[in-house]
């Protein structure tokens, strides 16, 4: 690509964002909690856009926090940290809705891809830490003539012990 092919690429793109800013064209609103948003520039929009894709992943990650933190018989104090992640999980949850609900498309596609990537990030975290527990189980040098669990009941016996309530949930 020639300099001034991309000298006027950048130009163009330029002429582009003077003319949204300046056109008569209502704003985008991305409404939160208590204030609403004008997106009106490209990086209005980025901003915007980065902001869900974050809220996304934390709402996931959040979701892993609380099924990390399991019941016990006689500590009844996990009861109280299990409540107030799921009262910021939950004003999250309504921030992402809220958000969706001006009727922009690209809006809904980024949370959406925001949601999906934290639970990419909480699907490797839970294969990390399966994987660790099949490594700890099976090859900790023990001298033992019990014979080892295979890999695949290992992980049988992970899935049952960290099956997840919250992580199945959707965000709206």
């Amino acid at each position: 690509m020639s300099a001034s092919a991309l000298l006027s690429s950048f130009n163009e793109a330029h002429l582009h964002l003077v003319t949204r800013a300046s056109s008569e064209r209502p704003a985008v609103y991305m409404t939160l909690i208590f204030k609403a948003y004008h997106l009106r520039t490209t990086s209005d929009f980025a901003l915007a856009y980065f902001f869900l894709i974050f809220l996304g992943i934390v709402e996931r990650l959040g979701a892993l926090g609380i099924d990390s933190i399991r019941d016990k018989p006689g500590q009844p104090w996990r009861i109280f940290p299990r409540a107030c992640i799921y009262y910021v999980i939950t004003i999250i949850r309504y921030v992402l809705m809220m958000a969706i609900m001006n009727g922009y498309v690209p809006m809904l596609l980024i949370t959406c891809l925001g949601l999906a990537l934290g639970q990419i990030i909480v699907e490797g975290i839970r294969y990390f830490l399966m994987t660790r527990a099949i490594n700890k189980a099976g090859g900790d040098g023990a001298a033992s003539f019990a014979p080892l669990k295979t890999p695949d009941s290992l992980a049988n016996d992970f899935r049952q012990q960290h099956q997840t309530t919250h992580l199945s949930e959707s965000c709206c």
